[in-house]
């Protein structure tokens, strides 16, 4: 018996891009910003309360998640993935 010919089509017309390569830099985030956070797999959105450089010379973020059911409250430089600017910065 012959196995059938099973061919996979895609029903998307845009083909996939590769993923940003751009990095996020401190100065680039300020408080009052909302940011996009991925700590450990678990993404989420917070709003950047202050900004502070650690004496490794790495910047910590203090946030307030904005699902409450998140319970982090800080953030590396490296974790953030996109920034949306306060207006009239």
């Amino acid at each position: 018996m012959a196995s059938p010919d099973i061919h996979q089509v895609s029903l998307l017309s845009i083909e996939p891009s590769a993923p940003s390569t751009r990095r996020t830099t401190s100065k680039g985030i300020a408080p009052g910003d909302i940011v996009e956070i991925d700590k450990r797999g678990r993404r989420f959105h917070a709003l950047v309360l202050e900004l502070e450089q650690l004496e490794s010379n790495r910047f910590e973020l203090k946030l307030r998640p904005l699902d409450s059911r998140v319970t982090y409250r800080t953030a590396s430089v490296r974790e953030v993935l996109e920034v949306w600017r306060r207006a009239g910065r």
